[in-house]
């Protein structure tokens, strides 16, 4: 046990505040462990919101066709294992720590390496992830974006099918202040020849995927133009829409991740999952295959019911685009409910236009938290924005220990969301307690 915790405590020397975008780090480390990289067969997934999401669906699809599935998904909310899977079980903690240490002994080695010098955790973590998934011979793997695309570490691999889940203004210190500029950079995933899918974007966003798209004479498969989802109804359990694509004709279909966003979710994975087998010369999944596979999915801290008596509802609506989407299912799901919304943020995000879209959801209360990570706002910068919003400010653990034990009618709810690093730990807390 102290030998893994000097492992992880090795990794975490390598955090960065600040992302450290680049490819020349990552792929000097893989090229020391026989570019296991570009062994593999991978679906690239970039975009601002819904990459987790569409990851789950896709996944659950591709095992209905019998595959061996690993993801690599980001960041995570128990353990760093979980980042890495194959068909939805981590990586085990032997073999976890296994890799960990042999990386831990070739950076030792190349020390003197200039480059390397310069190693992220993040891009530690994506070089063991390519090396393990070369090691379990998976028949796929789908890669999660960290940050952006163009610069990002996972984009060392030459896929086979890449997708761009939404464009939204987040990062902006970093990838731009415009949605064109966001927009090339989520777009630097796509390479010569490598049909690329996208989800719902905005028209200036998508012209500049598109004619990226063009340069490198990689097919682009575009929601509402080749491939249609419509939302049909928005249930308890889940969401019900319409499908159909160049394979399909219009059917129905439900997926069980709450929102009104998890429709577009749904459907783009439906659309990989089709281009995938195409690719690759394998039958298409029958209608009743899909139906299964969608309502296996899982993806934890979007609009998840943590506990239904009293109501809390956990959603990692963690800038502007994703919080729209998120109080668009909320009215939807529940119109009528009184709404308590705790909420806290890290340094990088838009503080000031989250605050705004949430003060504006009728019958609700917002309260502000902050939470233990060198990214958060400390509690003296909370309690004084929430005096000048004219908000309450909350110590977030007492709160719902306090909110637990109280009595709460029918129609009221709980909402927890931001930062997903705080979701983690409140996560954590609440499952602990089941």
């Amino acid at each position: 046990m102290i030998q893994k915790e000097k492992q992880l405590e090795w990794l975490q020397q390598h955090q960065t505040k600040e992302p450290h975008l680049g490819l020349e780090r990552v792929r000097r480390l893989l090229s020391l462990r026989g570019n296991p990289h570009l062994q593999i067969s991978v679906i690239h997934v970039a975009g601002t919101n819904g990459k987790g999401s569409t990851i789950a669906h896709l996944r659950q699809l591709l095992q209905a066709k019998k595959l061996r599935v690993g993801t690599f998904t980001s960041p995570y909310l128990l353990n760093y294992n979980e980042q890495i899977a194959i068909n939805g079980l981590p990586i085990s903690g032997e073999d976890f720590y296994s890799l960990l240490q042999s990386y831990q002994e070739l950076l030792k080695k190349q020390a003197d390496d200039t480059i390397l010098q310069e190693i992220t955790e993040f891009e530690i973590i994506t070089a063991l992830a390519y090396d393990y998934f070369c090691q379990q011979e998976v028949d796929v793997v789908i890669m999660e974006v960290g940050l952006g695309g163009l610069l990002d570490s996972t984009n060392v691999c030459q896929p086979v099918l890449t997708a761009i889940t939404t464009i939204g203004l987040d990062h902006t210190a970093i990838l731009g202040t415009t949605l064109e500029d966001i927009a090339k950079q989520k777009a630097g995933i796509i390479k010569q020849g490598v049909p690329v899918v996208t989800g719902k974007i905005s028209s200036e966003a998508l012209t500049v995927i598109h004619t990226i798209a063009q340069q490198c004479q990689a097919l682009h498969i575009r929601y509402k133009k080749d491939y249609q989802v419509e939302s049909v109804q928005g249930l308890e359990e889940g969401e019900k829409f319409r499908f159909s694509n160049a394979f399909r004709r219009k059917e129905d279909y439900q997926t069980v991740l709450l929102g009104v966003h998890q429709v577009e979710n749904a459907g783009l994975a439906i659309e990989l999952c089709d281009q995938y087998c195409s690719l690759k010369g394998l039958p298409l999944l029958s209608e009743n295959e899909v139906r299964r596979a969608l309502k296996r999915t899982y993806w934890p801290a979007r609009l998840e019911k943590i506990s239904k008596a009293p109501l809390i509802l956990l959603d990692g609506a963690h800038n502007p685009h994703a919080l729209k989407a998120l109080l668009a299912s909320l009215e939807s799901h529940f119109p009528d409910y009184q709404k308590t919304i705790l909420f806290t943020c890290i340094q990088t995000k838009a503080l000031d236009e989250m605050l705004a879209l949430l003060k504006m959801v009728p019958t609700s209360r917002v309260l502000l938290t902050t939470f233990e990570d060198s990214r958060s706002f400390s509690t003296g910068e909370m309690q004084c924005l929430a005096k000048r919003e004219k908000l309450a400010y909350v110590e977030w653990l007492p709160y719902l220990e306090q909110y637990k034990k109280a009595k709460h009618g029918e129609k009221e709810l709980l909402l927890i969301t931001g930062s997903l690093y705080f979701l983690a730990e409140v996560r954590k807390y609440l499952m602990s307690d089941r």
